[in-house]
């Protein structure tokens, strides 16, 4: 009996296989750009949290801004004519608000978006307020503003992102009853 050779053929294919695997998804995530649907001047955009009523807010001002896909009925993501991005997010089950807003400063900063509280306060006609914020490692400000017994974290990002530029959200944030 002679020594055996190895065939390397049955190895390579399954190694073929596999790198076609890992690779063509990722090359095809990169070329496939993001959905995003540009927003009418009078859009509104609801958001619900899960848990006891009132439980879904809505809000404007956002007409000719990107709105990104989500998935997920507690947030919207936006992207500005200006570039800077804006995401807005709301909780349910809100007893004890100032808890919350310090709760909802540090959820930011697990997402990406390290803030502080600078001392300001923002007042709508429609009852919300809450604490103004700062990026601290990263240009943009923030809100938490409650009602009723929902929390909504406002965010944008950008270099010259103002408070003044969430006005027309914020003035327009109500709780859907």
């Amino acid at each position: 009996m002679t020594g055996s050779s190895r065939d390397g053929r049955p190895a390579a294919v399954v190694l073929a296989v596999v790198a076609a695997l890992i690779v063509v998804p990722s090359v095809l995530a990169a070329l496939v750009p993001v959905r995003e649907t540009t927003l009418a001047a009078d859009a509104e955009i609801a958001l619900t949290a899960p848990g006891e009523a009132p439980d879904t807010i809505e809000f404007g001002g956002v007409g000719g801004w990107q709105r990104r896909p989500t998935g997920d009925q507690t947030t919207a993501v936006l992207v500005a004519p200006s570039g800077a991005r804006l995401a807005v997010s709301v909780v349910d089950g809100v007893t004890d608000f100032p808890a919350a807003a310090a709760w909802r400063l540090r959820v930011l900063g697990v997402q990406g978006f390290d803030g502080s509280f600078d001392g300001g306060e923002i007042k709508t006609p429609n009852g919300f307020g809450g604490p103004t914020c700062r990026g601290t490692d990263r240009a943009g400000v923030c809100a938490v503003l409650g009602n009723d017994n929902l929390a909504v974290t406002l965010v944008l990002i950008g270099a010259d992102a103002t408070l003044a530029e969430l006005t027309p959200v914020v003035e327009t944030l109500r709780v859907r009853r």
